[in-house]
């Protein structure tokens, strides 16, 4: 097995909707921004996480509507490549850093003033850090007994769990399913993922992965650790167990699409996703960590030196085009 990436030494070193934001009362000196207009944004984020954010952000410029285009990482990457021509979208926000590497062409190039707070920054200037994040195992305690919990991502290839027992996530079009597996190739090969195949049902994204534990259709799966650990506090019958021989992360990102309808407004939208006051919200109220170094990490998570971590180290083509044929 190869060791981990040394990952903390290098992050230190579809359908649309108009996002008006909730009802504020009144009107505070940074909302007379003077700012106005219309911002597309795609992304894979469920409204959990993302409403929370746009809600500050609409108080603070309530004239910037944002019109949010929901989708799976690989599908909206899928559309952006499609529209590059004439794109629709302004930003995307989410997905990992190597999937923004990956397409890069499609991002544009923009320092934002954010940057310089973040624990990593792309040297071109296209992606911008928004969150780390970790995909311990997730089992239904309904299904399995706590004896026989997994302790190890490598149990996992085991006939024990044979006849679809895990959910897995396509890398196809899933960006949490891409980190996954290559986080895992990361660990042990493209030789443990086939075998792990085995006893998997591959799910058309991540949302189906996760439910598909949480509703007891499989008996184990990954999770990404805020979504969890908000199902732990509700008492849902699921455990979060992160492995000792392999946790797979990802830091995750926004980006301003090149030659966008709205450039000058994306701007704003991408600083303030990166902003202090964005990211005190995804540790407070989402469970996120978030990528700035002067914000604290969740309480209710582990601490990343505890872990071994596994980032994922392909680039999402390469990974998407060995998973298929793995797959079939």
């Amino acid at each position: 097995m190869r060791k981990p990436l040394m990952f903390l030494i290098v992050l230190l070193a579809a359908g649309g909707l108009l996002y008006a934001g909730g009802q504020t009362e009144g009107s505070s000196p940074e909302a007379a921004s003077g700012l106005s207009g219309v911002v597309t944004l795609y992304t894979p984020h469920g409204a959990e996480i993302t409403d929370p954010i746009l809600d500050a952000f609409h108080a603070k410029y309530p004239d910037i509507k944002i019109q949010i285009v929901s989708a799976g990482t690989g599908e909206l990457l899928s559309r952006l490549e499609a529209e590059k021509d004439n794109p629709t979208a302004d930003v995307m926000w989410g997905g990992d850093t190597i999937s923004f590497e990956s397409y890069s062409h499609l991002f544009a190039s923009y320092e934002s003033p954010e940057d310089a707070s973040m624990m990593k920054s792309d040297p071109a200037h296209k992606w911008h850090p928004f969150s780390v994040l970790c995909q311990p195992i997730l089992v239904n305690t309904d299904l399995v007994a706590a004896d026989v919990y997994p302790s190890t991502v490598k149990q996992l290839a085991d006939a024990a769990w044979k006849d679809g027992k895990i959910a897995l996530a396509d890398p196809n079009k899933s960006g949490t399913g891409y980190t996954i597996v290559s986080g895992l190739v990361n660990a042990y090969g493209w030789d443990f993922v086939g075998k792990l195949l085995d006893n998997c049902v591959v799910t058309p994204g991540s949302d189906a992965m996760f439910k598909a534990v949480k509703d007891g259709e499989v008996a184990v799966g990954f999770i990404n650790e805020d979504l969890g650990a908000k199902w732990e506090q509700e008492g849902l019958p699921v455990k979060m167990i992160y492995a000792k021989d392999a946790v797979t992360v990802q830091m995750d990102a926004v980006a301003l699409v090149a030659n966008s309808p709205s450039p000058e407004i994306g701007k704003v939208v991408l600083d303030f996703i990166c902003s202090a006051d964005a990211h005190k919200i995804a540790v407070e109220q989402i469970s996120r960590r978030s990528a700035r170094i002067d914000v604290d990490p969740p309480s209710i998570l582990p601490a990343l030196g505890q872990l071994n971590l596994f980032p994922a180290n392909e680039p999402r083509q390469v990974v998407n085009a060995k998973f298929e044929k793995l797959a079939q």
